[in-house]
């Protein structure tokens, strides 16, 4: 690239090869080069490294939640329920909205039978998503029993509206 740059700025094709040399600053450009590579040398306990990749992780989960708050439109401060059957109220609610469109994409119709093929994708992807978060909370070491009992009781509530929602549609 600095190639490109030396000679575009002697008005010269790319391949092209100076009768004159180039002057001092643009030969020290052409000789330079890039590294993505460098060495660090450092001792850090276990601790320290754990420590470090958990406050990433907490980072990017900050993020996370973040993203969902604004597409829920909760308003930053607001306490939120957090018991199961709020969660998985907010969670059936978001999916289901999604419904006419889908519909549309695919060429449902608002019956059972369409209803029942929305629900079996959106409840694929809920269910990854619940894994996924299952997986996140076990890899730090935060899925106690309560937890992992809150995230049955929410999974079985969404799928208790996401069968209401086949038999009976959008009320």
């Amino acid at each position: 690239m600095v190639q490109n740059v030396s000679t575009a700025a002697q008005n010269l094709p790319v391949n092209a090869r100076p009768s004159q040399p180039r002057p001092a600053l643009l030969q020290s450009q052409a000789k330079s080069t890039r590294t993505d590579s460098f060495s660090f040398s450092a001792k850090i306990s276990f601790s320290q490294s754990q420590s470090i990749v958990l406050d990433r992780a907490f980072e990017q989960l900050r993020g996370v939640v973040d993203e969902a708050r604004a597409a829920l439109e909760i308003p930053e401060g607001q306490v939120v329920d957090t018991s199961a059957d709020a969660t998985a109220n907010r969670i059936a609610d978001f999916a289901l909205n999604f419904f006419s469109q889908y519909a549309e994409n695919n060429g449902l119709e608002d019956n059972e039978e369409g209803r029942a093929q929305f629900a079996d994708f959106i409840g694929g992807a809920i269910t990854q998503g619940i894994d996924e978060a299952r997986g996140i909370l076990n890899a730090l070491s935060a899925l106690d029993p309560e937890i992992a009992t809150g995230i049955d009781d929410t999974a079985s509530i969404i799928q208790g509206r996401l069968n209401d929602f086949v038999t009976n549609g959008l009320s």
